[in-house]
C-alpha cells in the first residue's frame, strides 16, 4: 500500500469512527459537560502536561549524557517542544522521534547512535505505562480487573518486556540474532548493528542511568494519568483514581497501533467502552478523551512557534 493510500484509509478509520461516536451520544451533553467544566482544574491538568513535557526532556539529557555527550538542556527542550508539535500534527506517532534523532545526532554525530538513545528513551517510557498499568490492575480489585483486553493486554506486553530485558541484559543474544539472519553479510546493516550495540553496550555499564531514566519514566507517566485525572474532575466526572490509573494507560498502548490518524477515533472508541463498563455514560467518555485530547493538541502548538523561529537551513533540514 502506498504512504499516500495508507494515510488516507487512517483518517477514513479516524472519520468513520468518531462519526459514529458522536453520531450515537447525547452531543448537548457533552457540550453542558465541557461548557461547565472547572477552570481551574483545567489549569491544574495544563500543569501536570507542562511537567510532563518538562520531565520527558531531563531523561532525554541523561540518556545522552550516559553516552558520553554534552546536552544542553536548553537546545533539548526546544527539539522536545518541535518533537511534541510533529507528533500531533503529522499522520504518524514517531514523527517527532524523526526531529528528536535528527536534532540529537549534531551532539552525537551520528543518527544511528542519535536512534538507539530515542529508542531506549520510548522503550523505558512504554515500560512505565506498563508498571503503572500493572499496578492499578493489581491494587484496584474487582472494579478494575473486567476492563476489556485488560488481561490480554498486560499479559501479552509483560512477555515482550521479559523478551527486552533478556536482550539487554544477556549480552551477546542480539549478536546471535544478526548472525542467524544473514544480516551480518550486509554492510549497511552490520555498521548500524555496531554502532547500536555500542549505545547498548554503554547503557549496560551504566545501569545507574538507566534506573534514573526509569525512575523519570514513572513520574512522568503519573504525571500524564494526573493530568487526565484532573480533566475528569474538571467535567465532573466521578472516575476514580484506581480506573483513571489502568484506562488512560491502556488506551495509550492500544492506540499506539498505527490503524488511525494519531489514535483519533481509537482514544474515543475505548474510552466509551472502558466507562460504559465503570458506570459512566459515552458523554461523559467523549467529553474526557475530547478535552484531552485536544488540549494536548493547543498545546503543542508550542513546538510549532519554535519550529517556525529555527534559522534557515537548520529549520529546513
Amino acid at each position: 500500500m502506498s504512504p499516500h493510500l495508507l494515510l488516507f484509509a487512517k483518517i477514513g478509520v479516524s472519520l468513520v469512527l468518531l462519526a459514529y461516536l458522536l453520531r450515537t451520544s447525547d452531543l448537548s451533553a457533552v457540550l453542558l459537560r465541557v461548557r461547565q467544566g472547572d477552570l481551574l482544574l483545567l489549569a491544574c491538568a495544563i500543569a501536570l502536561y507542562t511537567g510532563m513535557i518538562a520531565l520527558s526532556t531531563w531523561r532525554w539529557r541523561v540518556l545522552i549524557s550516559a553516552q558520553g555527550y554534552e546536552a544542553p538542556l536548553r537546545e533539548l527542550s526546544a527539539s522536545y517542544l518541535v518533537a511534541t508539535f510533529f507528533n500531533n500534527f503529522l499522520p504518524s506517532n514517531i514523527g517527532g522521534d524523526v526531529i528528536r534523532v535528527q536534532d540529537s545526532s549534531r551532539l552525537t554525530g551520528s543518527k544511528t547512535a542519535s536512534l538507539a538513545i530515542v529508542a531506549i528513551d520510548r522503550i523505558l517510557g512504554f515500560g512505565a505505562l506498563y508498571t503503572l498499568a500493572s499496578l492499578a490492575f493489581l491494587v484496584g480489585g474487582d472494579a478494575v480487573r473486567h476492563l476489556a483486553g485488560a488481561r490480554i493486554v498486560l499479559a501479552g506486553l509483560g512477555l515482550l518486556f521479559l523478551g527486552l530485558a533478556y536482550v539487554y541484559f544477556r549480552e551477546g543474544t542480539a549478536r546471535a540474532v544478526m548472525a542467524r539472519s544473514g544480516l551480518t553479510r550486509i554492510t549497511w546493516a552490520r555498521d548500524r548493528f555496531e554502532v547500536i550495540q555500542a549505545a547498548v553496550h554503554e547503557y549496560r555499564r551504566n545501569l545507574r542511568a538507566v534506573l534514573t531514566a526509569f525512575a523519570a519514566s514513572l513520574m512522568l507517566q503519573t504525571l500524564f494519568i494526573g493530568y487526565y485525572f484532573a480533566i475528569a474532575r474538571s467535567l465532573r466526572i466521578p472516575l476514580s483514581p484506581a480506573a483513571c490509573f489502568l484506562m488512560v494507560p491502556l488506551c495509550t498502548l492500544v492506540q499506539s497501533v498505527p490503524v488511525s490518524f494519531n489514535g483519533w477515533g481509537i482514544r474515543e472508541s475505548v474510552f466509551v467502552l472502558y466507562f460504559s463498563q465503570v458506570g459512566l455514560g459515552s458523554d461523559s467518555a467523549l467529553a474526557f478523551s475530547l478535552v484531552g485530547a485536544g488540549l494536548v493538541v493547543l498545546l503543542s502548538l508550542s513546538g510549532a512557534l519554535v519550529w517556525t523561529s529555527r534559522s534557515g537551513p537548520e529549520a529546513t533540514s
